[in-house]
């Protein structure tokens, strides 16, 4: 599944645990790869998984680094032939809806507000692998607060895929 925020949280949970490699998209749905061993990493993987991701199952195969990693990173997803599922949209979770209703905050009565726990996914792909520039939101930038949110591993929000801000945008999707 795509479009629910694992590849922030591989990352969170790569820093907890203060381990080094990658995370990125790929045909087949996600790949880590990780420079020391992965036990614990894969016991707190299947025990914290976001709310709607879902693990079919893992392949384990030696990676040999040419220069060993010194830090986690999120990489550039692949593109290929696809061979994973987008997630359908999702109904506003209940974090998002206090965010919505709380006068003060950024999205305070803001009806496009979206997480990595709900929101629009199938209405707005376009290709595969779910990340903003294959959405139907590319054509929108974001102002540079969601920007700087967007590209936070730390946000519990990322991504935002149609995120934005009221009377920032979207003003208008018709020109």
């Amino acid at each position: 599944m795509q479009g629910v925020g694992f590849r922030p949280f591989v990352w969170q949970l790569s820093q907890q645990l203060n381990l080094h490699g990658d995370v990125c998209n790929d045909g087949d749905g996600v790949e880590v790869r990780l420079l020391e061993d992965p036990e614990t990493f894969l016991v707190q993987l299947h025990q914290h998984c976001p709310p709607l991701a879902r693990i079919d199952s893992v392949e384990r195969e030696p990676f040999i680094w040419s220069q060993p990693p010194t830090e986690f990173t999120i990489r550039q997803s692949t593109g290929g032939t696809m061979n994973t599922q987008i997630v359908p949209d999702a109904a506003t979770c209940p974090a998002c809806l206090a965010e919505m209703n709380t006068p003060g905050e950024r999205r305070y009565r803001y009806p496009f507000i979206n997480c990595t726990h709900c929101g629009p996914r199938f209405t707005i792909i376009r290709a595969m692998p779910y990340d903003r520039p294959f959405t139907v939101m590319a054509a929108f930038p974001l102002c540079p607060a969601c920007d700087k949110e967007y590209r936070d591993p730390l946000d519990s929000s990322l991504p935002r895929p149609a995120g934005g801000l009221p009377g920032v945008w979207p003003t208008s999707l018709n020109g």
